[in-house]
């Protein structure tokens, strides 16, 4: 049984790796796109935060699952594991999903300010500045240092 916990738990992670890469892939976009209508369809291409969530959760359960089946869960690579994780999800909702409303709140804005006519300079300075923001750099950074480690500590178990 154990073996196929550890399997689910693998297959959970990669679904969601793939679900968060359209989610990457979409906030690395806002970058290049200066047009706030085109801006704005990167919002129906990118899953329901839903989906996301429940992949997590499922991956989480498999995970402690698999821990207390065997012994691992009173090694410390486990809890650290946990640690790293719980770190890389507060910063990728702090970061990806404030990225997320930045350039949604900015880009309806600008598109407003277009469409009355009033302060679209302004509009557009602050949904210039909304695309060009840090956001993308630190999630991706911390995303692939963080699954670097877990999978560091999942394969040689150091502790």
């Amino acid at each position: 049984m154990y073996q196929w916990i550890v399997l689910l738990h693998v297959f959970l992670a990669f679904l969601f790796i793939l679900v968060h890469g359209v989610y990457a892939a979409a906030m690395l976009k806002f970058r290049g796109e200066s047009d706030p209508e085109r801006s704005a369809t990167f919002f129906n291409i990118v899953p329901e935060l839903t989906l996301g969530r429940w992949l997590i959760a499922l991956m989480g359960i498999t995970g402690f699952l698999a821990a207390f089946l065997s012994t691992w869960w009173k090694q410390g690579w486990v809890w650290t594991s946990f640690a790293v994780f719980l770190i890389v999800s507060y910063i990728m909702n702090r970061y990806g999903a404030g990225y997320y409303t930045l350039m949604a709140d900015t880009t309806r804005r600008l598109l407003e300010a277009r469409a009355s006519n009033t302060d679209v300079d302004a509009a557009q300075t602050e949904f210039d500045r909304a695309r060009y923001a840090s956001h993308p750099t630190i999630v991706s950074v911390v995303g692939i240092v963080g699954l670097a480690v877990i999978l560091w500590l999942m394969r040689f178990k150091p502790f």
